[in-house]
């Protein structure tokens, strides 16, 4: 499978492609360069890999929760690829993303808070278990939500908290005891081409009208 991933959501901007043990990825930090680095990292991903996109066979995007701006940026730019093509679109959760980045660094790594810094003093999170009976190999523990740093629950033993969130609210986050997180940590294209192409490979059927943004908020925040 040749897979093509797009991450906007949050302050990285990352375009990854993925077939077998390879991948190519682009990634930069620059919150406002969204919608004029994105089809630049396409082009260069495709090109690196030496294929065209009429090569691709699934499209997938980072659906949120995150930046208003950044996920519409990335699902338009998915949706049009997926739609001119005829391919498969999968969107992947920001906050799975992030969970699967920690694998990245702590091999181990059995549980995962992840939360996103969604601005107006409020934090995107969520809990997250590895599950080799799950599709993506990731379990809800508690589904995406937004709140107060205050009200997400304090880390359970062996839990490791990712995302910006941490790194705002980190003293918050971990209610005054000892916690272990992992900063300046975002999601990437990497992460969610990766759990896409699980999905794919455990017959989600990739239907482009049903991969939607979640924003889980209904404010737009930027």
């Amino acid at each position: 499978m040749r897979l093509l991933a797009l991450d906007t959501a949050t302050e990285g901007c990352s375009a990854a492609c993925l077939a077998g043990e390879s991948l190519v990825e682009r990634y930069q930090i620059e919150p406002q360069g969204h919608s004029r680095l994105l089809l630049t990292m396409v082009e260069s991903v495709l090109a690196e890999t030496a294929w065209q996109r009429a090569d691709l066979d699934a499209v997938a995007f980072d659906a949120g929760p995150g930046s208003f701006t950044g996920i519409r940026i990335g699902a338009g730019v998915a949706q049009g690829i997926a739609l001119g093509l005829e391919l498969p679109l999968v969107g992947v959760s920001s906050l799975m993303a992030l969970a699967e980045g920690v694998v990245d660094t702590v091999d181990t790594v059995a549980a995962v808070c992840a939360a996103i810094d969604a601005r107006m003093g409020q934090v995107y999170w969520a809990r997250l278990a590895r599950d080799p009976n799950e599709a993506a190999l990731w379990r809800w523990c508690e589904l995406p939500r937004v709140s107060g740093p205050e009200a997400v629950p304090v880390l359970a033993v062996g839990e490791i908290g990712v995302g910006s969130g941490w790194d705002r609210y980190a003293e918050v986050l971990a209610g005054g005891v000892a916690a272990q997180w992992l900063p300046e940590c975002f999601p990437r294209a990497r992460q969610v081409a990766v759990i896409a192409r699980r999905l794919l490979d455990s017959g989600t059927t990739g239907a482009w009208q049903a991969a939607m943004p979640v924003y889980v908020r209904d404010q737009v925040t930027g």
